[in-house]
C-alpha cells in the first residue's frame, strides 16, 4: 500500500491544485487528461531527482521507509509548483499577463491599505488591555506562566533533558502561539468584520494582516523575554543569532499564506472554525513545541517530521540559532519560503476572485 501511495498521492495533490486554479471549471475529459499528465510529470521529475542522487530503479524490498517518505514529500513539493507552470502553458484563462496584473494589484493594495492595517492593529492592542488592572503586562505574564507550567510538566514529570530547557520551551510556545492564534482567527475574519466590508471596500486579506500584526507584536514582546532568559541562563551568544530575522519572516509569510486560504473558506463553511481548532490541537504535539521532534519521535520519522512540517522546522531552527549556535538549513528555509509565497499567491487569487460574493453570504 505504501509503495502505491508514494506514486499516487503527489500527482493527485498537483491535480487538485490545477482544478483549484481553474475554479473547477473543467470538463470531465480534461480532468482525466490532466490526472494522467500529472502522474507522468510528477513521478518523472521525482525519479529524475533520485537518479541525480545516485538512486536508480525501484527495488521495493530494499527500499527504506525513510526513502519512501522523502520520495512522497519531494513529489508533494513538486506537485505544489508544477501546476502553475502547466496552467500557464495549457489554460487560456491563466496567463502571465493575468499573473502580472494580480501581482501589481496585490502590491498596490498593500501599499494603499497598510496604514489602515497598522491603525486597526494599534486599536486592537489598546482595546485588549483597556479594562484590565495589569494593562500590557498581561502580554508578558500569560506566556511566562505557560512556560512555567510546561517546564514543570515536561521538565520534571516527563524528565526532558534538552539543554536550557525553560528557554527551549518558551521559544516553542512563543512561535506556536503566533501561528495558532493567527490561523484560528483567520477562519472568522470576514464574518467578524461584517460591519466594515458591507460599507466600504478594502481587500479582505488586509483584515487578516491587521490581526497578524497584533499577534506579531505579542510575539516580539515574548522574544524580548527570551533574550532576557538567555542572559539569566547564560546562553552563549553567537553570530547565528542573526538568523532569527529570516526565520521570523518565513514564519510570518507561511502563516499569512495559509491564513488567507482558510479565511476564504471560513466564509462558506461555518464549522471550519471547530475543525481548525481540532487540527491545531493535534498539530501542536507534532511541531515540537515542548520537545525536540527529531529526538523524541523514533527514527527516521522524527527527522522527517521536523523537515516536512514547516512550523516544526522553523521552531527547531530558531532554537538552534539562539541556544546552540547552529545555522538553519538554508535549502529547506528557501523551500518553505517559496511555498509560503505560493500560498500567498493562491490566497490572494482566491480572495480577488470571490470577494464580491462574501457580502451576500455573510
Amino acid at each position: 500500500m505504501v509503495n502505491i501511495l508514494m506514486f499516487i498521492i503527489p500527482p493527485i495533490f498537483a491535480w487538485v491544485i490545477h482544478i483549484y486554479l481553474r475554479h473547477g471549471d473543467m470538463s470531465g475529459k480534461r480532468k482525466v487528461f490532466f490526472f494522467f499528465l500529472y502522474q507522468l510529470l510528477i513521478n518523472a521529475c521525482t525519479y529524475g531527482v533520485s537518479c541525480l542522487r545516485g538512486i536508480r530503479g525501484f527495488e521495493f524490498d530494499n527500499m527504506t521507509i525513510s526513502y519512501r517518505i522523502k520520495y512522497m514529500g519531494l513529489g508533494c513539493v513538486l506537485g505544489f509548483i508544477i501546476p502553475f507552470i502547466v496552467c500557464l502553458l495549457s489554460e487560456e484563462q491563466i496567463t502571465i499577463g493575468g499573473f502580472k496584473r494580480y501581482t501589481t494589484r496585490f502590491i498596490r493594495d498593500n501599499r494603499k491599505y497598510m496604514g489602515y492595517a497598522i491603525r486597526v492593529a494599534k486599536a486592537d492592542l489598546r482595546s485588549e488591555v483597556s479594562n484590565s488592572y495589569l494593562d500590557w503586562l498581561w502580554w508578558l505574564i500569560e506566556p511566562f506562566c505557560m512556560m512555567m507550567i510546561y517546564t514543570v510538566i515536561f521538565g520534571v514529570v516527563f524528565n526532558a533533558s534538552e539543554k536550557y530547557f525553560p528557554v527551549f520551551i518558551f521559544i516553542g510556545i512563543t512561535m506556536w502561539s503566533f501561528f495558532s492564534r493567527s490561523i484560528s482567527g483567520s477562519v472568522n475574519t470576514v464574518r467578524a468584520n461584517k460591519g466594515v466590508i458591507t460599507k466600504v471596500y478594502l481587500p479582505k486579506y488586509i483584515l487578516l494582516f491587521s490581526k497578524m500584526l497584533v499577534n506579531g507584536f505579542k510575539m516580539l514582546v515574548s522574544m524580548g523575554i527570551i533574550l532576557l532568559m538567555m542572559l539569566v541562563f547564560r546562553v552563549p551568544l553567537t553570530v547565528n543569532v542573526l538568523h532569527v530575522l529570516p526565520i521570523l519572516v518565513v514564519l510570518f509569510l507561511f502563516t499569512y499564506g495559509l491564513g488567507t486560504i482558510l479565511m476564504h473558506y471560513g466564509v462558506y463553511v461555518n464549522d471550519l472554525g471547530y475543525i481548525t481548532g481540532i487540527v491545531l490541537s493535534m498539530m501542536m504535539y507534532f511541531t515540537g513545541t515542548f520537545y525536540a521532534v527529531s529526538k523524541r519521535v523514533p527514527a527516521p520519522f522524527g527527522e522527517l517530521l521536523e523537515k516536512f512540517n514547516p512550523i516544526a522546522y522553523l521552531i527547531s531552527s530558531m532554537r538552534g540559532a539562539l541556544l546552540y549556535g547552529q545555522a538553519p538549513e538554508w535549502g529547506l528555509m528557501g523551500l518553505w519560503g517559496f511555498v509560503s509565497i505560493v500560498l500567498i499567491a493562491l490566497g490572494a487569487f482566491t480572495i480577488y476572485s470571490n470577494e464580491n460574493a462574501y457580502v451576500k453570504v455573510i
